[in-house]
């Protein structure tokens, strides 16, 4: 008789177990399929400047890409690995892009396989929805940038760390696997140093001498190619880095506000229900989450991650939300520990349910004033010989349109100052005010080349995200040239201009 009762009782708990994983794939899969359906959802709009510099850079023959990479400010695999994605799928915006909607669903699924061996099924689950939900990395998955493969070699780094280096699970694989993506994300962008360097100060709180001489030896190894590599061209970019991370500003409460946004995104809505169910946990995953355990090892490696480039950044602006990328996994890790082991499936695919609806709701294009349709708008009702002006950052993404078109105008094109078309992925210190005598002197040089050149014929102004620059030429404008009523075009939406206005020579 009790042999029958445990025989029925160890039966019941397989099929438990069995119906446990079921769900659990069941809900991974649908988790991975969102993922996927988030990074198409409008991948078909118009390319920003910083995604045509990416696909005219990766456009190019392989040693005249190398050499325009070194004349940038980012080392080269993501570039490299976007020049045989063109030639294989095509120059199109969702086929560009697609390259890094692979990067963020993989990157999902690592999330999981992290947050599973650290926590069990049920948190891993919670902690994928977390980092596909996030607004950052949305973002990140729709934008022909570095920034989703920087974000899945972090996780992967992450990953092998806590294999090799924490849990000592003896294996030659993945050392060498570690060592092999630590390479690669150093290959992505500078920010994946700030992950290696999380990693090493970690290592030092918490292990013992003999892993971390294995540990060490391992970054050592990482960092030889692009030490000999390309750290040589790494020096040149320096010289012009100032230039190059001009926009970026010190950290203060609006970047903080930001970033927390950009992290969490719908997920701040659900905190009562996350408490609430903490609460119901008895606190006990919060609890043990707060001890210096592996278990405490994503938040010890975002605030290291995250803290080190803000400090350094109140000295000298480096960090912005998009470099964030490289902790939002550790950030999905720590909610998802915090909330602990005792969620529902629905919690997560709730969580991604309501992105799902904002996403929809406040994600909508503006698509009459995006780079497309305002190639489109020149083209229509510009006239041969007519000059446009682009302010910010305007020029490369519309011209990149205005060559796709079936008809194209002769125009008198520029930009304003016109030292950004020497470098049209970034604007460089445009707005310092010791430049504003010698801007003034560019505008009125400028107009007076234009009414020379092109008398008789109008102006098309793009007013950029700088109203400092934009009165500075615009007064230049208004000495020679009058603003014709009912013409141009306002795109409050845009993030580079806010206004096309049309002029023509007084007294025409």
């Amino acid at each position: 008789m009790l042999s029958s009762r445990i025989s029925t009782s160890s039966l019941d708990d397989s099929q438990n177990n069995g119906n446990s994983r079921k769900r659990t794939a069941v809900t991974l899969i649908l988790l991975l399929v969102c993922s996927l359906a988030f990074a198409l959802y409008k991948s078909d709009s118009a390319y920003t400047s910083d995604e045509v510099w990416s696909i005219q850079a990766a456009s190019l023959d392989y040693a005249s890409l190398m050499e325009t990479l070194k004349a940038d400010v980012h080392p080269p695999l993501y570039y490299q690995l976007l020049y045989g994605w063109l030639h294989l799928f095509g120059p199109g915006e969702r086929a560009v892009r697609s390259l890094s909607g692979l990067f963020y669903v993989l990157s999902v699924f690592g999330v999981y396989g992290i947050g599973r061996a650290l926590y069990g099924n049920k948190t891993a689950l919670l902690c994928a929805a977390i980092y596909l939900s996030s607004p950052l990395a949305i973002l990140s998955a729709q934008f022909a940038r570095m920034y989703a493969l920087l974000s899945l070699l972090s996780i992967l780094s992450t990953w092998l760390y806590l294999q090799f280096a924490v849990k000592l699970h003896d294996s030659r694989l993945r050392l060498v696997l570690y060592i092999v993506v630590s390479i690669l994300g150093t290959f992505t962008h500078i920010a994946f140093f700030f992950v290696l360097f999380a990693q090493i100060v970690f290592h030092l709180l918490f292990f013992r001498r003999i892993r971390t001489i294995r540990f060490a030896a391992a970054v050592l190894v990482s960092l030889l190619p692009y030490t000999f590599l390309w750290a040589p061209v790494l020096i040149r970019q320096l010289s012009q880095s100032n230039e190059g991370i001009a926009w970026v500003s010190k950290p203060d409460l609006y970047m903080g506000a930001e970033l927390i946004l950009l992290y969490g995104g719908v997920l701040w809505l659900l905190i009562p229900v996350l408490l609430y169910l903490w609460w119901r946990s008895g606190c006990e995953p919060l609890s043990q989450f707060s001890q210096l355990r592996v278990t405490s090892l994503p938040l010890w490696l975002l605030a290291i991650a995250i803290l080190t480039p803000l400090l350094i950044s109140h000295a000298k602006p480096i960090f912005n939300a998009r470099l964030a990328i490289i902790g939002l996994h550790l950030f999905a890790l720590t909610v998802g520990a915090i909330v602990g082991t005792k969620t529902h499936h629905f919690l997560a695919l709730s969580l991604v349910l309501l992105t799902a609806l904002g996403l929809t709701a406040f994600h909508p294009p503006d698509a009459t004033c995006d780079n497309r349709s305002m190639a489109a708008y020149l083209n229509r009702a510009a006239n041969n010989g007519d000059a446009v002006i682009f302010t910010s950052l305007t020029r490369m993404p519309i011209d990149h349109y205005l060559k796709q078109a079936s008809i194209t105008k002769e125009l008198l094109e520029t930009s304003f100052p016109a030292e950004i078309d020497e470098h049209p992925g970034y604007e460089g210190r445009i707005t310092d005010p010791n430049r504003r005598p010698a801007l003034e002197r560019e505008s009125r040089e400028l107009m007076e080349r234009i009414a020379r050149i092109s008398a008789g014929h109008r102006i098309f102004f793009f007013r950029g995200a700088h109203p400092e620059i934009d009165r500075i030429l615009e007064k230049a404008l208004q000495e020679r040239f009058e603003l014709i009523p009912g013409e141009g075009v306002k795109c409050e939406l845009s993030p580079y201009f806010k206004e096309v206005s049309v002029y023509r020579l007084l007294g025409q």
